[in-house]
């Protein structure tokens, strides 16, 4: 009888042990959800750990068309951070963006080529307003992440902006055609790679194979003879043929309009801005880009994107 009572007066003692300490403890500060942001048509509240921004918010919820993200293609993803990587070091160089700001930029434009944070980008791939949508997408995580990396908190856009900084001298008319180009070269060098690798193991077996022979066919009919060899050859040279083609089609890509702005007059860019930025454009990439010597021509000239595509 004495242990039973011995155990639950140890056991009370436990328990109101436990509830003291219990209520020692400071409540744990819960982390915000939620932080809030503006534009012109007001307010709003993002996601806390979010790196885009309220004009992407915003797109979000109109554009809810295909359900297919601007990360889909990460070299698309990859091209955005080029782009204004360039425009960001042709700012600087024409004294308008600091040199602090840029340094921030550039971690944050490096970052997302060497393929992190790709899902901040989260846009529809269709939408409105011809592509503006994903140039802010690009604007708003770009100037968190270098604010981030400078030490400073996400939203905190007196430091670095997504308009003012990340789109200086810019509009979504030369960012997004800009950004599809330099896609499209990033993706074709990988296509024109693999092609090859496989054009050269249809030619290694053609040699392989060179002597023995088979029925070749036409209409679904035995018809006369060839080598396997032959028939293997022929398959590398139709894609040797096909890589010459997308090697040509390329090029057409390489003319941009960096800098012309909204209509191709250049307006809000610096003389000199647009020079720069091809410059840029070509070291960063290493390909031949050039700006082109219309811009307002180049601004509504869709060739090379159907050149490339009959491809």
């Amino acid at each position: 009888m004495n242990k039973i009572k011995y155990i639950a007066l140890l056991s009370l003692l436990m328990l109101i042990g436990f509830q003291y300490a219990q209520a020692q403890k400071k409540p744990v500060e819960q982390a915000p959800k939620t932080r809030t942001e503006k534009d012109l048509l007001g307010e709003k509240q993002i996601p806390f750990e979010a790196y885009y921004g309220v004009q992407t918010a915003r797109a979000l919820e109109n554009f809810q068309v295909s359900g297919m993200k601007t990360n889909f293609y990460p070299d698309y993803v990859k091209a955005y951070a080029i782009v204004k990587l360039a425009a960001a070091r042709a700012n600087a160089e024409d004294g308008r963006l600091s040199k602090e700001k840029l340094a921030a930029i550039e971690k944050a434009c490096l970052a997302v080529m060497d393929g992190k944070y790709h899902d901040q980008f989260v846009v529809d791939l269709y939408q409105g307003g011809a592509g503006t949508s994903a140039n802010m997408n690009s604007c708003e995580v770009l100037a968190n992440i270098a604010l981030e990396m400078s030490g400073h908190k996400k939203g905190e856009y007196q430091f670095i902006e997504p308009h003012d900084d990340l789109n200086m001298g810019q509009s979504t008319n030369d960012v997004y055609p800009t950004a599809i180009k330099v896609a499209l070269i990033l993706h074709n060098e990988k296509l024109v790679k693999e092609a090859e690798a496989l054009s050269q193991s249809f030619h290694k077996k053609g040699e392989e194979f060179k002597n023995i022979v088979k029925m070749g066919r036409t209409e679904g009919q035995d018809a006369v003879p060839m080598t396997v060899g032959q028939e293997f050859h022929a398959f590398g040279n139709q894609l040797d043929a096909e890589i010459a083609a997308l090697k040509r089609a390329e090029t057409f890509l390489y003319e941009q309009n960096m800098g012309a702005t909204a209509i191709g007059t250049g307006i809000t860019a610096s003389p000199g801005y647009a020079e720069k930025c091809a410059v840029h454009l070509a070291k960063i990439t290493g390909k031949p880009i050039v700006m082109s010597k219309d811009l307002i021509a180049a601004t509504s000239s869709q060739q090379g994107f159907v050149v490339y595509s009959l491809h």
